[in-house]
C-alpha cells in the first residue's frame, strides 16, 4: 500500500488512539486513588523520579549540599523515607548538575506530594508553552493529541523533567526559524541539566558550521553561566558534583525495559556477547549520523527539515534515551506536519506507526523479562529505526520546507 492509501485507511480510526490514551491515564489515577494517592496500587511511589530532584534541593536548604550525590550513605540513613513519611524500599538517586536542584528550593517548604503536584501542574504548563512556541495550525488539537502519546503519560507519572526539555526545544526552533541563532543556542544551553540531549543540536550545527556558528557561542555562554551560578550558590554540591562526575556519567543502572534505544536493544537481543554492545551500538549512531548528513546535503539544510533530524538524532544516538525522553517527538511531529504538508499522507503513517510503536515497546519488554525469557526484545526500537529512516527518505525527496 502506498501513503496514500494507508493514511485513507488510518485516519477514520484514529479515534482509537484518544481511546487508548484516555484509558492509560483512568487505570493510573484508579491505581493511585487505590494506594491512597502517596503510592500505586502495586506499591510504587507516586511520580518516583520526582524524589530525586526533591530531596537533592531539601538536603541544600538543610545546610547538606556537599551530599546530595552520597547515594549509598543517604540510602543507609533512609532520608528519603524519612521525607516521603513511608517505608519504601527504593531510592532515586540525583545524578544532574547542581544547578538543575536549585529550581526546586522553592517546593521544599511543601511536602513531597504537593511539591509533585505543583510540578506536574508546571509541566503541562509548560507543554503548553511548547505547543504555542511551534506554531502548529491547531494548538488546542495538539495539545490533546500530546497526552495521548505514551512518553508524555510516563515523563508525569514517573514525575520526570522531559516537558522542560521538550520547551526548551521547541523555544531553539522557534529562535533559529526567524534567524536568532545566538538567541537560540542561550536557550539550547538550558539543556546542560541534561546534556546528552543536547547531541542531535550539536551534530546539526557541526553539518552547518557556518551557518550555525553563533549557535554554539549561545551555547558555550549559558553553560558558563549556569556553572558559575553552581559554583558560586552551591559550592559543596559542585565539588561532589565534579569528584563523582565519571561514575555519573558511565551509569547504566537504569531497567533496560524502560530504555529505547539501540543500546537497550542490543544489550536485551544479546546478553551473551557484551563484546558486540558498543560496537554494534557505535555503529547504529554513525549510521544516523550518516543520513542526517544525507538529508542536509539533499534539502540544504532548512530549519524545518534539519529540526526533527536532530530531535531524532538526540534520542537515538544518546546511550540515555529513556521512555519519558520520547515525548521530544512530539517537537519533531508538529514541524514535520505544519512545515510539510505535502507529505501529511506519510506523516499520518509514520507516526501512527511511532505512536504504537512507543505504547507497546515498555510493557512488552517487561512482560518479556518478567518471564526470564533468555532474549528480550524491545520492539519499539527497530520501528523507531525504521520510522527515523523513512522519514529521513521523505524529507529528502519531498519538496522544499517551510522556515
Amino acid at each position: 500500500m502506498t501513503y496514500r492509501e494507508t493514511a485513507a485507511w488510518l485516519r477514520p480510526k484514529l479515534w482509537i488512539g484518544f481511546a487508548v490514551g484516555g484509558a492509560t491515564w483512568a487505570v493510573w489515577l484508579i491505581s493511585l486513588a487505590l494506594g491512597g494517592f502517596h503510592k500505586d496500587a502495586e506499591g510504587q511511589l507516586v511520580g518516583a523520579d520526582h524524589l530525586a530532584f526533591y530531596h537533592a534541593a531539601k538536603l541544600i536548604r538543610d545546610g547538606r549540599q556537599q551530599d546530595i550525590y552520597s547515594y549509598l550513605e543517604l540510602n543507609e540513613e533512609g532520608y528519603q523515607q524519612a521525607i516521603i513519611g513511608w517505608d519504601w524500599n527504593g531510592f532515586e538517586a540525583y545524578r544532574n548538575p547542581p544547578f538543575y536542584a536549585l529550581l526546586y528550593l522553592p517546593t521544599t517548604h511543601l511536602s513531597y506530594y504537593l511539591s509533585f503536584v505543583v510540578w506536574t501542574a508546571a509541566g503541562f504548563v509548560l507543554l503548553w508553552l511548547a505547543v504555542r512556541l511551534l506554531r502548529p495550525e491547531r494548538p488546542g488539537r495538539v495539545f490533546l493529541w500530546a497526552l495521548t502519546f505514551y512518553p508524555v503519560f510516563a515523563t508525569v507519572s514517573f514525575g520526570q523533567n522531559t516537558l522542560l526539555s521538550l520547551a526548551v526545544f521547541a523555544g531553539v526552533y522557534r529562535l533559529l526559524s526567524v534567524e536568532r541563532p545566538f538567541a537560540a543556542g542561550l536557550v539550547a544551553g538550558l539543556l546542560w541539566f541534561k546534556p546528552q540531549l543536547l547531541l542531535g543540536l550539536f551534530v546539526w550545527w557541526l553539518l552547518d558550521p557556518r551557518r550555525h556558528g553563533r549557535c554554539w557561542l549561545g551555547v558555550g555562554v549559558t553553560g558558563a553561566a549556569l556553572a558559575a551560578v553552581s559554583w558560586l550558590a552551591v559550592p559543596g554540591a559542585s565539588r561532589a558534583f565534579a569528584d563523582t562526575l565519571r561514575v555519573n556519567a558511565a551509569f547504566s543502572g537504569f531497567g533496560l525495559w524502560n530504555v529505547v534505544n539501540p543500546k537497550a536493544f542490543v544489550v536485551l537481543l544479546l546478553p551473551g556477547a557484551p563484546g558486540l554492545h558498543w560496537p554494534l551500538t557505535v555503529a547504529c549512531s554513525l549510521a544516523s549520523v550518516g543520513v542526517a548528513w544525507w538529508v542536509k546535503r539533499r534539502t540544504g539544510g532548512p530549519v524545518g527539515v534539519m529540526f526533527p533530524v536532530a530531535v531524532f538524532l538526540s534520542l537515538w544516538a544518546s546511550p540515555h534515551s529513556l521512555i519519558y525522553e520520547w515525548t521530544l517527538l512530539l517537537g519533531a511531529a508538529v514541524v514535520l506536519w505544519e512545515r510539510r504538508p505535502a507529505s501529511r499522507d506519510a506523516w499520518v503513517c509514520l507516526l501512527a506507526l511511532a505512536w504504537a510503536g512507543l505504547a507497546v515497546t515498555v510493557p512488552l519488554a517487561l512482560g518479556q523479562i518478567r518471564l526470564a525469557l533468555p532474549v528480550v526484545l524491545q520492539a519499539g526500537v527497530p520501528v523507531l529505526g525504521a520510522v527515523g529512516w523513512l522519514a529521513a527518505r521523505e524529507l529528502a525527496r519531498s519538496p522544499g520546507a517551510q522556515a
